[in-house]
């Protein structure tokens, strides 16, 4: 392990180090060594035990000198809250992160999830990516910006959350304990946005400006019992399969909105020249049948022109020979923003046309999705860094899938966005929540750098 961080720290010292930066290899050196250490907190959610992780950052923080507040809200789970003073000539910028992470099996995994092992060149262990590796490039650049003295226009936070990825107590639990700091930032930089690598090259920077709105549902068919001998036409299940085939095939109302036309506009000059014509039309390129299909035939695609379900859970009775009085299903079901959850429901309740499966909502309530402005000091700092280290990428904003802290903290007035330090494929995107998750080395080393850059262009006085 030790050979290969030196042959890492070789490749970042390679370039120049103007007077005044942090030494890159030094610096990337100690990243990667303590994601290494950080991915051996076990905060699986659940239970989360988050506080592991706010004593990890506060042991480190501390005796760099940086003011940290641990904010303990359940026995384990916590908050942590740190900040480097400015001037205050510009509002706050927050760089937030979640410390839980999604469980893990360990017998599915090449080293085990929480073991933060160093295998090819790449750092293994349950949050890599989603969202520990991020984290800790946060942390570093925010420790980095302490140890240069770097004259600060706004003050810069630090902030870990807990239970993210359950029920977003620790963001919610932050709104209370510090709802006037979130009034007051100006932008929050967090998880999402994507850089895509393809063929080896980097296709496009992609900061998630908005985010589609999860409206999870359960669909319950009630009918008379009986033996599984006997077929019952009528029975729960069947008329439950029924009405679910007929939402397989359901295909939801395309909408173009203005942040998804301008990503497939950015994109137009990586295409043949007439896909590239419709990329920077979409609205009337999508009335083509042929065109639109082969957009909405790529998941990457599709989920930006609709809405979206996913038939998620299936319940029946417990044996075999038994025909059950009742069958579930569970739709995972995403909105976009502007969308009326009142509305989707009616539609859906003509799609299944059967009057008597009832709809209940699986959350609390239903949260509408959530966007940011596309021209901001955010967007503009990314342009400038992406266009010095990696010349003629083009910058775009996303929107994103799934549903971040972002969806509830937009709601204080903060400007929140998803952005990524690394650069990835999309074999090793889809390690996320899955088996053997991880992330390089180099790419660490490497998105420190563009990490911290972007910061300091949002931050310098």
């Amino acid at each position: 392990m030790r050979t290969l961080l030196l042959g890492l720290t070789l490749l970042c010292l390679a370039a120049p180090v103007a007077a005044g930066e942090p030494d890159w290899g030094a610096a990337g050196k100690e990243a990667v060594e303590r994601l290494i250490d950080y991915l051996q907190v076990n905060t699986s959610n659940p239970p989360g035990n988050e506080l592991l992780a706010a004593r990890f950052f506060q042991q480190w923080f501390e005796a760099e000198g940086i003011a940290v507040e641990v904010l303990e809200f359940e026995p384990g789970r916590a908050n942590l809250v740190a900040r480097l003073p400015g001037s205050g000539a510009e509002r706050p910028l927050l760089l937030m992160n979640h410390s839980d992470v999604v469980t893990a099996d360990p017998a599915r995994w090449r080293a085990g999830p929480f073991s933060g092992d160093l295998l090819d060149g790449y750092v293994y262990g349950r949050g890599a990516l989603d969202m520990k590796g991020e984290g800790l490039v946060q942390a570093m650049v925010f420790v980095l910006l302490k140890r240069a003295g770097v004259p600060l226009k706004r003050n810069v936070y630090f902030i870990a959350t807990a239970d993210e990825e359950v029920a977003f107590r620790g963001a919610f639990r932050l709104m209370k304990d510090k709802a006037e700091l979130l009034r007051r930032a100006e932008f929050i930089l967090t998880e999402g946005g994507n850089n895509l690598i393809e063929d080896g090259q980097l296709r496009f920077v992609g900061v998630d400006n908005a985010e589609k709105a999860p409206f999870w549902l359960r669909l319950r068919a009630r009918g008379v019992p009986g033996h599984g001998s006997r077929p019952l036409a009528d029975a729960a299940t069947h008329r439950l399969v029924r009405a679910l085939a007929r939402v397989a095939e359901w295909r939801t109302p395309i909408n173009v909105l203005p942040g998804v036309a301008k990503f497939f506009r950015d994109l137009a000059a990586q295409e043949p020249a007439g896909r590239a014509e419709k990329f920077r039309h979409l609205r009337e390129a999508v009335q083509d049948p042929a065109f639109l299909a082969s957009l909405t035939g790529d998941p990457a695609y599709n989920y930006l022109l609709r809405n979206t379900i996913s038939i998620t859970v299936l319940e029946g009775g417990p044996q075999t020979n038994v025909i059950p009085g009742e069958a579930i299903a569970h739709l995972d079901v995403r909105l976009l923003p502007g969308q009326k959850h009142e509305e989707f429901l009616a539609e859906l309740r003509n799609i299944l046309a059967d009057d008597t499966i009832e709809i209940e909502l699986l959350q609390d309530s239903f949260r509408p999705a959530t966007s940011s402005p596309t021209d901001t000091a955010v967007i503009r700092a990314i342009e400038a860094v992406a266009a010095e280290r990696y010349p003629g990428t083009i910058v775009t904003t996303l929107m994103l899938s799934g549903y971040t802290e972002c969806g509830i903290l937009r709601d204080l007035g903060p400007r929140c966005y998803g952005f990524s330090p690394f650069l990835l494929d999309r074999r090793e995107t889809a390690n996320e929540h899955g088996d053997n998750e991880r992330v390089s080395g180099e790419n660490v080393q490497r998105g420190l750098r563009f990490y911290y850059d972007v910061v300091e262009r949002l931050v310098r006085e």
